[in-house]
């Protein structure tokens, strides 16, 4: 099964340890675990602007917007970490209170609000415009799927298949109430879950359309064993990955069926969001080994979005409603390694980082907020998650 780069999979374990306790406080990985790149020196630029053609890897320094970042505040103490944003200008996450433990949060108009969802350890994963919250909470080696609406907490249905109970992993939530994410078994030994060995160990794309109904499972693309959703259109398209051989990128139809994107001829693609006139944007590896940002149109056409100069692996997290898209990107550090940045992309190969370092800090864009605002975190010299919005001239 081929490699693939700056993806991983959503188990238990990284919901728990790396989303709610590294998410705010613990540093980030080092450059060996964030991205493998593969040998041989950077490309230059080729192809032209919008050819959806591979290897536009920019040389020089990287271009720098000029955006103002805000701090976004906590609940009392040091840290915290965006997790999404709705185009309403809503943020979710979490935040540590004066106790220092995360919370789960709802910024509107900046203020921070505690998610009570009566779960402990509870993350929000999405949220649409009218301040509905999708999140996930640890329950031993499973995990608890949820809805909050309004006040109204409601644990999101698994199913069983193939003789395997599977959870919900919710990761989207669209205007209109349909809930996408994934199906996962246990660990798949008796000692977790529900003390029976699981026999599927691939997760399953799945839609709620709502919050008490059933899982609707959607379908891998021919030949591939599992998939997970991450993102849903207003249309109530569906975009994730499909997982086999190759990680391919997939959109589900209205009618569940996948359908398969292209990618850069790497083997290796994802959607991560859409955007206005149902765009998608996400990142594929190209033949070099180099992951690129990249947009498909609504009717499936790729655009390679382009790498920052110097870096090798850059994501499309978020579309801002004017069309541009923001997203992260790997640049190399002095004396060695890697700095994860924030980045944007007004047009294609045309990206800009938000703001200029400050420091050995990094930043990361979970997504895109209200007119020319992009929110995430940065970190402070010691490696803390501090969540900001960021807000770009143009």
């Amino acid at each position: 099964m081929s490699r693939r780069p700056a993806f991983r999979r959503t188990s238990r374990r990284t919901l728990r340890s790396a989303a709610i306790v590294a998410a705010v406080s613990a540093p980030l990985l080092t450059a060996g675990a964030t991205v493998a790149a593969s040998s041989g020196s950077l490309p230059t630029r080729s192809g032209s602007p919008g050819s959806g053609l591979p290897g536009s890897v920019l040389s020089g320094a990287p271009v720098t917007a000029a955006c103002a970042v805000r701090g976004l505040p906590t609940l009392g103490g040091r840290y915290g970490n965006v997790t999404a944003a709705a185009a309403n200008g809503d943020i979710v996450g979490i935040a540590d209170n004066t106790a220092g433990v995360a919370q789960p949060v709802l910024w509107r108009a900046g203020k921070p609000e505690r998610i009570r969802t009566g779960l402990a350890g509870s993350v929000p994963a999405g949220l649409n415009a009218h301040g509905d919250v999708v999140g996930n909470s640890p329950n031993g080696e499973d995990t608890i799927g949820w809805v909050r609406s309004g006040s109204r907490v409601t644990q999101l249905r698994g199913t069983r298949l193939r003789g395997t109970r599977l959870a919900a992993l919710p990761a989207a939530i669209s205007n209109s109430g349909i809930v996408v994410g994934a199906l996962e078994s246990t660990e798949g030994t008796p000692a977790e879950g529900d003390n029976t060995p699981g026999s599927l160990e691939d997760e399953q794309a799945a839609v709620w359309r709502s919050p008490t109904g059933p899982p609707q499972l959607l379908a891998p693309l021919p030949g591939d064993q599992g998939a997970h959703a991450f993102a849903v259109a207003a249309d109530g398209r569906v975009g994730g990955i499909s997982e086999g051989h190759r990680f391919r990128p997939v959109v589900w139809d209205h009618a569940g069926r996948p359908h398969v994107l292209p990618g850069l001829g790497g083997g290796y693609g994802i959607v991560r969001a859409f955007g206005p006139g149902g765009v998608a944007v996400g990142d594929a590896v190209a033949k070099d080994g180099t992951d690129h940002a990249v947009r498909w149109s609504a009717g499936g056409r790729i655009t390679d979005l382009g790498l920052p100069a110097g870096s090798r692996t850059a994501q499309a997290s978020g579309v801002l409603p004017g069309g541009v898209v923001v997203g992260t990107a790997q640049l190399p550090a002095p004396g060695g390694g890697v700095l994860t940045r924030a980045v944007r992309w007004p047009a294609a190969e045309q990206p800009q980082l938000l703001g200029r370092q400050q420091g050995p800090g990094q930043a990361m864009v979970a997504g895109a907020a209200s007119a020319r605002t992009a929110v995430g975190y940065r970190t402070d010299a010691s490696g803390g998650r501090h969540p900001v919005m960021w807000r770009c001239g143009s």
